[in-house]
């Protein structure tokens, strides 16, 4: 469906309601990054926000929770008002059953920011940092003025913006915690398992290896929950915001040893909505889900591939649902560009300012941004 047969619809439904045309005007939510202005006080109206232009800036899966998810959620609304308290457990022992793990290996949190928040919290210190490549997803590590509410310490990708883990401790050899994004968010670029297995070897002893597997998914690497099961000074995190499409929802695992997910107690575990939980354990329940979407944001990204290569346009080799573009100008100026052309990406990173980052979409989200490229490039 178009976006603008999407928006029809939406206006079409409101207007049967009641609405008011004016809380139709664009107004999208401060979440969809890039365009933070006032709401309508009207949920239907908040809602037509999400749709109301292309949005391939936040990594969200275009076509959101599995149809199994969604008949899930269908029985939910007059039980919303519950917690559900005992479900994550359930969820736990089913993610710990599908990967070879024990029960008491796996929490379960609404996403996993605060997971990788904690673990810096718990195991680096300002004596012994985490350390990371950059750029990289380290806003879990980050707070007020993106200062690093331990100590970091960030190393440049290399050249070719590959993640060297012997870069990475010869940066840091007194780091309390090495952190790897695997697949790395914004370059969707992997780190080799041989090379992560080389820094469990070779780190301090005390210290401890986090993998953030956010897009493992997308990919053809090896997941090190394998390292888990194994006991290794490691942590795995994942999310069901991402392949799972349940960005909203707010569900997500930590995986590691009994003692070091112990070891983040301090900072408590929120109790995961109810309604995430239900859809999560229905989309983990869903055998063709995962192949199925692989092979579908595989088909569109090299699609793009393909055609950023016919325009002349440098891209990285991404494994992810995102790709980086490098646009040879600032890469700031051409997400605004083409944010006036209704189309919002991720826009440049650091070390990376003549790049501009675009989640995968639909394939008429994708030749939207096609388009609306060509213009802002001209």
């Amino acid at each position: 469906m178009t976006n603008l047969s999407r928006r029809m619809l939406i206006n079409a439904t409101l207007v049967a309601a009641g609405a008011a045309s004016a809380t139709l005007a664009p107004s999208p939510a401060v979440a969809q990054r890039g365009r933070k202005v006032a709401l309508p006080d009207d949920p239907a109206a908040m809602v037509a926000t999400l749709t109301d232009a292309v949005y391939i800036n936040s990594n969200e899966h275009p076509d959101g929770p599995a149809a199994a998810a969604i008949a899930a959620l269908a029985k939910l609304p007059s039980l919303s008002g519950r917690y559900g308290m005992a479900f994550a457990a359930k969820l736990e022992s089913l993610f710990a059953r599908q990967n070879g793990l024990a029960p008491d290996q796996v929490q379960v949190h609404p996403g996993s920011f605060m997971p990788l928040r904690s673990v810096a919290l718990t195991y680096s210190s300002p004596d012994r940092p985490i350390a990371y490549f950059e750029p990289t997803f380290d806003q879990g590590f980050l707070g007020l003025g993106n200062e690093s509410i331990t100590r970091s310490v960030a190393v440049p990708l290399s050249g070719d913006f590959a993640a060297d883990p012997r870069r990475l401790l010869a940066a840091a050899p007194d780091a309390g915690v090495y952190y790897l994004c695997n697949p790395n968010n914004p370059t969707g670029l992997t780190t080799a398992r041989a090379d992560i297995e080389w820094l469990l070897t070779n780190k301090p002893k005390s210290s401890i290896l986090l993998i953030d597997e956010a897009y493992i998914h997308f990919s053809d690497a090896q997941s090190c929950l394998d390292l888990v099961a194994k006991g290794a000074d490691l942590l795995v995190t994942r999310t069901f915001s991402k392949i799972y499409g349940l960005a909203g929802l707010r569900c997500g695992f930590i995986a590691g040893r009994k003692d070091l997910l112990d070891g983040m107690a301090r900072y408590g575990v929120n109790i995961t909505p109810m309604p995430a939980v239900i859809a999560a354990e229905a989309s983990l329940l869903d055998p063709a889900l995962l192949p199925e979407r692989k092979a579908e944001n595989r088909a569109i990204r090299d699609d793009l591939t393909a055609w950023c290569r016919a325009k002349g346009l440098r891209t990285l080799p991404s494994e992810a649902s995102f790709m980086m573009i490098h646009v040879g100008r600032p890469g700031a100026d051409v997400t605004a560009a083409l944010a006036k052309d209704g189309i919002f990406i991720g826009g440049p990173r650091k070390h990376m300012d003549d790049w501009v980052r675009v989640s995968m979409g639909t394939a008429q989200e994708m030749q939207a941004f096609k388009v609306a490229l060509l213009k802002a490039l001209a």
